[in-house]
């Protein structure tokens, strides 16, 4: 069976290759269906990725009411008579529906939310609105800096006793010797010098009428808060929060991890890959009981376990931890105290501190007295 099951997914389905792209669409979209090829004789020859949002799945007669595809159950049907079984429904171009039997598909989901059951959850699916917000502000972000990052000059220009309806023309008249902009009129392919639009980084000119008013040129500072990103850094740590991804996992401007993988520093990390591997690994063991089946393989179909590699090695080190704090507990506890008495006995500590049963505590006897008649066996062995 280990080895009909290594053709399968090594030759056959290409998990080295398909399994990366299946697992991305299946984060993405929360599923992924693949079309199995199947043959009476020669099992599970190969798959074919199907599209997501043309198919749909059929559970216990119950068809999704908001699904592109109508309902395939007839009118007059009872309950009892209906086909109750799973099956999988592809609306082609056509508008066509070509039905599916379980074994046909392949369905890797998500299933992380009853409200959208029998389908699964996008894994990107609650950080949606956060990062509608983080993608408008940088919008904003890039706009402010843009208008408000220019510095311009205030000009005051002595109009002395100019009339007020002449003010306007002259002060005009001085502007365009500093700054002309001429502007060409498409109709007449004339310059017109009266459509310049003071826009946010061009100066701006005040007329006076004292003679001594102080400081004729003044500055107009731009925008001071250009480094205030504590906005941005809030929605971005919850989208982050959203994703349950580290912070220091999506970018490359600080070393963490000494290289090693993040899944090692955190624990919660390495939970979020299990669920999605276990998820995976799911539906694999289906395709793998149809291939078995079909071989002729009807006693041993559940005969195998799939897994993939543990990404953490954490978890095992807080057990192996908890277990030498646990040992430690036991040698203190059948110690001597120095009355010639232990405080407990080793069969009752065993069961207080280790919690095994008696007959664990049996076994580890018999093999206790097992290994020191093999080690009297290596003495006498020259």
């Amino acid at each position: 069976i280990k080895s009909i099951l290594e053709d399968l997914f090594v030759n056959r389905l290409n998990v080295q290759l398909t399994g990366q792209m299946i697992i991305r669409a299946m984060c993405k979209y929360g599923n992924q269906f693949m079309l199995l090829d199947v043959d009476n004789k020669n099992g599970v020859k190969g798959w074919k990725q199907m599209p997501v949002f043309n198919m749909e799945r059929i559970e216990n007669g119950i068809q999704n009411p908001y699904g592109a595809g109508a309902s395939i159950a007839v009118n007059g049907i009872t309950k009892d008579d209906a086909d109750m079984s799973t099956q999988f429904i592809w609306l082609d171009d056509n508008n066509s529906q070509i039905p599916f039997r379980d074994w046909q598909i392949a369905h890797f989901r998500l299933l992380t939310n009853s409200l959208y059951l029998p389908y699964g959850v996008s894994y990107l699916n609650a950080a949606r609105r956060h990062w509608r917000m983080l993608s408008l502000m940088e919008d904003m972000m890039l706009i402010y800096r843009l208008e408000r990052s220019i510095e311009r000059r205030v000009y005051k220009i002595f109009v002395g006793a100019i009339d007020d309806a002449d003010v306007q023309a002259y002060v005009e008249r001085i502007a365009n010797e500093f700054k002309r902009t001429p502007i060409v009129d498409p109709m007449t392919g004339q310059i017109d010098l009266r459509k310049n639009i003071l826009s946010v980084d061009q100066d701006i000119f005040i007329p006076v009428r004292d003679e001594n008013a102080p400081t004729p040129i003044d500055t107009l500072s731009a925008a001071q808060n250009m480094t205030a990103l504590d906005d941005i850094k809030f929605v971005q740590n919850k989208v982050l929060t959203a994703l349950r991804i580290p912070k220091s996992f999506l970018n490359f401007e600080e070393a963490a991890g000494e290289g090693k993988n993040l899944a090692l520093m955190d624990i919660r990390f390495t939970r979020t890959v299990n669920r999605i591997q276990q998820a995976f690994l799911m539906e694999l063991t289906k395709v793998a009981s149809i291939h078995l089946f079909l071989l002729g393989f009807n006693d041993e179909l559940n005969n195998f376990t799939l897994s993939m590699n543990n990404p953490s090695t954490q978890a095992e080190g807080l057990e192996i931890e908890n277990m030498q704090k646990k040992i430690d507990a036991v040698r203190d506890a059948v110690s001597d105290p120095g009355n010639g008495l232990p405080v407990m006995s080793q069969t009752r500590a065993l069961k207080q501190i280790m919690k095994w049963s008696e007959k664990e505590i049996k076994e580890n006897l018999e093999e206790i007295r097992l290994e020191k008649g093999i080690a009297a066996e290596l003495k006498k062995t020259t």
